[in-house]
C-alpha cells in the first residue's frame, strides 16, 4: 500500500504541475506591465538613442533653439543657441537647468552631458561660446540642479561651477554679467 500512495503523491503533484506552470507562466507580463508603471514613477524611465533623439529634445519646452545635438556612448552633447539681445542670464539657467534635469532624470542611460549655450551673431555669419558644461551623473545632485534654477540674473556662485564643471566665456562676462 505504501507504493501505490507514493505514485498517487507524484501522478497527483505531476497533474497540478502540468495545471499550475502555465497559469503561471500566462501571469508573468502582467507582472512586467506593473514593473512598468513602478519605473515610469520612479523617474528615469527614457532609454535615450539616436533614433527618438530629436523628437525627444523636442518636447522639452527650452526657450533656447537646439543648434546641434549627438549621442554617442552615454555622452549627450547639446548646443542652445542665444539669438538677439533680449536674453537675460535667468533664462538661459533655466534652460541649462531643463537640459540637466533632462539627462538625469528623465533618461536611464546618459551618464554624461556636454552642454554649451552658443551666440549667433546673423549679420557676421558667427557663433561665439557663451557658457559650456560638463555635467555628469556620478557628480549631479538636485541641490545643485536647484541653485541653478534659483540663481536669477547674478553671477553663478563658484560651488555651482565647480559641481557641473560651467566655464563662462569672456563674452558671457560682458555682454550678461558685468555689461
Amino acid at each position: 500500500m505504501n507504493r501505490g500512495w507514493l505514485i498517487g503523491t507524484v501522478l497527483l503533484v505531476t497533474t497540478a504541475s502540468a495545471v499550475i506552470l502555465p497559469q503561471l507562466a500566462e501571469l508573468e507580463p502582467s507582472l512586467q506591465r506593473q514593473q512598468g508603471v513602478v519605473e515610469t514613477f520612479s523617474g528615469a524611465n527614457t532609454i535615450l538613442d539616436n533614433d527618438n533623439l530629436v523628437d525627444i529634445l523636442n518636447g522639452i519646452p527650452f526657450t533656447l533653439s537646439i543648434d546641434s545635438v549627438d549621442f554617442d556612448q552615454s555622452v549627450l552633447s547639446l548646443d542652445l543657441k542665444v539669438t538677439g539681445n533680449n536674453h537675460e542670464p535667468k533664462e538661459l539657467y533655466q534652460n541649462m537647468a531643463q537640459a540637466i534635469s533632462f539627462a538625469f532624470r528623465d533618461t536611464e542611460n546618459v551618464d554624461q552631458l556636454l552642454l554649451r549655450i552658443v551666440a549667433e551673431d546673423k549679420w557676421l555669419d558667427t557663433r561665439r561660446l557663451l557658457l559650456a558644461g560638463d555635467i555628469r551623473r556620478m557628480e549631479w545632485s538636485l541641490q545643485l540642479q536647484q541653485k541653478l534654477e534659483a540663481s536669477g540674473n547674478d553671477p553663478l556662485p563658484d560651488t555651482l561651477k565647480k559641481g557641473f564643471r560651467i566655464r563662462e566665456s569672456e563674452l558671457w562676462k560682458r555682454q550678461f554679467i558685468y555689461p
